[in-house]
């Protein structure tokens, strides 16, 4: 496209037919210079570009029957093209000034004045062309901008559009020093053609950081709603579709975290409404963001917790759901969350992974315990951890309590603390069989604590009654096969 002199017969063609940004401004209807850069944006795979002065063209265009991802190509697509064009435009700018700058040393060096003179003039005009075939190029890309953002706004399914949005207004952030620095350059240092070229780009940065802005609102607004949280009795206990959701969101926005800064920045007097101040601890905007909606998304699992009956099922749910978002909160090197750090000196230290659950599973508790307080990048664990403690008190405690005669309201039927206890661990195990935990090293971690729970009390109940000369019944479960109960648990 460059070496094959294709760009400068159409750039020379172009400056015939009097190609100029006045005419993209709306001063003339299609013409020759739009069919010119039909052509060149035909090369570029981009031609529908030119449907973006027509808005209710571009529209039907962008309204195509894939819907969100027809839009999400076209993005694509329009950032490749982008992208190529500047690098086009920028090593043409270098061989028209290269060959500006032999004609002057020849005028240096040579007597033919009046020869050399004209060559030079004519070189000027090219470099004159050269800039009027640029602008006219570079704003007629921009125009996508203004129809992606609108087209955007317009779909429902904001969070789907999103990436692509982010992912245009890099590509706008990214390309426009090299195309500010191509007009400076191209113009012998002056600035006029540069600074408006640079309002454009601003301009354009402006209204796609509006747009993804709207964009992030409508989808924390549809997190945030009260209906988007409730549990059904058949989904009480696993993680929430929400939860899910909404971590597959965060970590689209940590993907694209510097675009992400920059728009929240310029948004920083709308973040400010809803984002407390920023902290020492924070690294960015986006972290900020990030942060806060993984605390107001816990909140509402939270609320949705006192809606399950069971007491035990209600901290399984808050399990799941909270192993799911530590799990990812670990992927993203997410600054310590504040809110649940556990006072004391914490020192500078860099960012860093988290390690997995599996690294705990099989620690005492007072060694994991020891290890959270340590570490102010475990804030997850620990929230767990008093899950797994609660959890245990609801649906074990009752258990174990009937070997002492400690025994709740409601068991009323005949026997002994035995009999009772088997009873009740019976009745829990049939329960809780069927209560789905999917995280496996939770599973596992769950699973150890029931066991370190149960079988020492139960062991130690039973030397008691052997010791007090008192003989078992030929069905009396041992600590082992109980434990092989226990590891059936929470299989879904």
């Amino acid at each position: 496209m460059v070496r094959d002199s294709y760009m400068k017969g159409l750039i020379r063609t172009f400056s015939a037919t009097g190609g100029s940004s006045s005419a993209h401004r709306g001063g003339l209807g299609p013409g020759h210079e739009e069919l010119l850069l039909g052509s060149w944006f035909r090369e570029l795979d981009v031609e529908w570009i030119l449907l973006a002065r027509d808005r209710d063209k571009v529209k039907q265009h962008l309204d195509l029957e894939d819907g969100c991802a027809s839009l999400l190509d076209l993005m694509e697509r329009w950032i490749k093209a982008l992208k190529t064009m500047v690098q086009v435009l920028c090593i043409t700018q270098m061989e028209v000034r290269a060959k500006t700058l032999g004609v002057r040393k020849a005028i240096r060096y040579f007597t033919l004045l009046a020869t050399g003179k004209t060559i030079m003039a004519e070189r000027e005009q090219e470099v004159s062309q050269f800039v009027r075939f640029a602008e006219a190029s570079i704003l007629m890309m921009l125009d996508f901008v203004d129809a992606v953002a609108d087209a955007a706004l317009d779909d429902d399914r904001a969070a789907e559009t999103l990436p692509g949005m982010l992912q245009v207004y890099t590509c706008v952030v990214d390309d426009s020093p090299a195309v500010l620095a191509l007009f400076k350059e191209a113009s012998g240092g002056a600035t006029s053609a540069s600074d408006a070229m640079n309002d454009v780009f601003l301009r354009k940065r402006s209204k796609l950081g509006d747009a993804i802005w709207s964009l992030m609102e409508k989808v924390r607004a549809s997190f945030m709603a009260e209906d988007c949280w409730r549990v059904s009795p058949a989904e009480a206990g696993g993680v929430h579709k929400t939860t899910q959701l909404m971590m597959n969101y965060i970590m689209l926005l940590w993907r694209n975290e510097s675009a992400l800064d920059l728009v929240l920045q310029d948004q920083q007097y709308r973040l400010g409404m809803f984002m407390s101040k920023h902290d020492d601890y924070c690294s960015s905007p986006a972290a900020d963001l990030i942060k806060n909606m993984i605390c107001r998304s816990e909140k509402q699992l939270e609320k949705t917790s006192n809606f399950i009956s069971d007491p035990g099922l209600r901290y399984i749910f808050l399990m799941n759901n909270c192993s799911l978002i530590s799990e990812k909160v670990s992927s993203l090197i997410l600054p310590p969350f504040e809110d649940y750090k556990i006072d004391g000196s914490r020192g500078s230290r860099s960012r860093e992974r988290l390690p997995p659950m599996e690294d705990y599973v099989n620690q005492p508790d007072t060694n994991l315990r020891a290890k959270i307080e340590t570490d102010p990048n475990l804030d997850g664990l620990v929230r767990i951890q008093g899950f797994i403690e609660a959890y245990l008190d609801a649906s074990w405690e009752p258990v174990m309590s009937c070997l002492y005669h400690d025994v709740p309201r409601g068991f009323l039927r005949c026997g002994g603390p035995l009999d009772k206890f088997e009873s009740e661990f019976q009745r829990t195990y049939a329960t809780q069989k069927h209560w789905k935990v999917p995280n496996p090293e939770l599973r596992k971690r769950l699973r150890k604590a029931i066991t370190e729970k149960v079988i020492p009390g139960y062991n130690q109940y039973m030397a008691k009654r052997t010791a007090k000369g008192k003989s078992n019944r030929p069905h009396t479960s041992t600590a082992l096969e109980l434990e092989e109960l226990l590891e059936e648990l929470f299989e879904g």
